[in-house]
């Protein structure tokens, strides 16, 4: 694995999903998303910090990740788009996915041995000493960057993101900016027209979730706050939990002020920006692929769908699932997975809204004999945080045992060393055994056709 060049962060959803969806295409498991060995070293000293430290700590890691002003101006999205695709080993495939990040997704391409390319990555730009909770702030100051980045290349949206409840840790130190894609990159081209011959299937994954923004050009965004724990109603008008969350964090204000909301548009870590579809329709037909459109609104829908194509899979196989794994955000490795013959249920993130979409699919499952569950920590007690007990009830549907994988409990949601451990301690759960050969398009398609309807999931050929 090749260090990716400046401007994509490795701990984002993007990064982290690419490199662990490529190591399963490498038969390898995903040991570290941080793709950092001293990193890694030092995460379990940092657990060892005093709270405040710790997130400092935290904070700085993240830091690391960040690109200047002019670094951002001269932003090589080629190379980057470059470094993805040279992750993925070099031949032909039956398919391939583009579009948006779906943790469900990666698991279902690498049970078909089948490479994803993500619309949307995520670009930290330093900003020292900022305050987390200074909407307009951050809306004025990110205007700049925005038109540098947007300036860089032009065949790019640039959604300034702003979270002060999940992600005011890292907004101390630095702005998010995640980038979709409206054309293709060079490199996107000619990966896939080098690894799909004619009749192959590509897939467009398109999450339709919208947020609203305040638009700063015309392809320029501010998003204030993001999906998880708290509504978009209290990101934008306040209300009791963000008034309790503030007085928490010492702040002395009762809500948020971003700036005045102008437009609806894809959100911007997990939504899909419809102008790519066009130059895929071409290209497609100019390749002779068949193109598929996966549609659906909330990201963890496909969660649903994916968990049942994995149970058919593995019964056609001879192989009865009772395992499951319940992922974490980036906390995954579909590797094992597959090795452990297990389940996959990817979580978006640690919240309440996660747990209950758990629940719901526990509620409807014959009992897993086993379920090994993982816990993003994101180093703040955010609204909507599902608390360690929560997630321990949850651990009691398994009918033999479900245990916390590479999780301090008490430190969590600061347990910053899970993301060094957690894998090592996965593997251990079960014995690694060779998984049913590929899926086929032919299965996936029939098995997004069966369950997707319920779940809300739909596919539809585009040619």
């Amino acid at each position: 694995m090749s260090k990716p060049p400046k401007g994509i962060a490795r701990f984002d959803s993007a990064a982290a999903m690419l490199l662990a969806l490529a190591n399963a295409l490498h038969d390898r498991p995903f040991a570290s998303p941080s793709q950092s060995p001293t990193l890694d070293r030092l995460l379990p000293s940092l657990n060892r910090l005093p709270t405040g430290l710790r997130e400092w700590g935290y904070a700085l890691g993240g830091m690391a990740e960040g690109i200047s002003l002019r670094q951002a101006g001269e932003l090589d999205l080629e190379g980057i788009a470059e470094w993805m695709v040279g992750e993925y080993p070099q031949q032909e495939y039956p398919a391939a996915f583009i579009g948006s990040s779906n943790g469900a997704l990666v698991h279902l391409a690498a049970a078909m041995g089948v490479p994803w390319l993500p619309q949307t990555f995520l670009c930290p730009v330093r900003a020292a000493d900022s305050d987390p909770d200074d909407a307009q702030a951050s809306f004025e100051q990110g205007k700049e960057v925005a038109a540098a980045l947007l300036a860089a290349w032009p065949r790019l949206a640039v959604h300034h993101m702003h979270d002060p409840n999940q992600d005011r840790l890292m907004l101390d130190q630095m702005r998010y900016f995640r980038l979709k894609l409206r054309e293709m990159p060079l490199a996107f081209n000619e990966f896939l027209m080098g690894g799909l011959p004619a009749g192959s299937t590509l897939f467009i994954n398109h999450c339709t979730r919208q947020w609203p923004v305040t638009r700063t050009s015309d392809r320029s965004f501010f998003q204030f706050g993001a999906l998880g724990g708290a509504t978009e109603k209290e990101y934008l008008q306040g209300g009791p939990r963000v008034a309790e969350h503030l007085a928490r964090y010492g702040v002395d204000r009762e809500r948020w002020t971003p700036p005045a909301i102008t437009d609806q548009v894809p959100e911007a870590e997990w939504g899909l920006d419809g102008y790519l579809i066009s130059p895929l329709k071409k290209l497609a037909a100019a390749q002779n692929w068949k193109l598929m459109e996966i549609r659906y609104e909330d990201p963890e829908a496909m969660s649903y769908v994916v968990a049942e194509i994995y149970r058919d899979w593995y019964l056609a196989a001879g192989i009865l699932p009772t395992r499951l794994t319940v992922d974490s955000f980036l906390l995954m490795d579909p590797w094992c997975s597959m090795q452990q013959h297990a389940i996959p249920f990817w979580l978006s993130f640690c919240n309440e809204s996660s747990a209950a979409a758990l629940q719901r699919f526990l509620e409807k499952q014959p009992p897993f004999r086993n379920i090994d569950m993982m816990l993003f920590s994101h180093g703040t007690d955010s609204i909507g945080l599902a608390e360690i007990d929560r997630w321990r009830a949850l651990l009691t549907h398994a009918r033999d045992e479900g245990v916390l994988i590479g999780v301090d409990e008490a430190l969590f949601p600061r347990d910053f060393a899970t993301f060094s451990r957690f894998d090592s301690a996965l593997r251990e759960r079960a014995p690694l055994l060779p998984p049913p050969p590929p899926l086929s398009v032919e299965k996936v398609v029939s098995g997004i056709k069966r369950y997707g309807a319920k779940h809300g999931v739909t596919l539809t050929a585009l040619t």
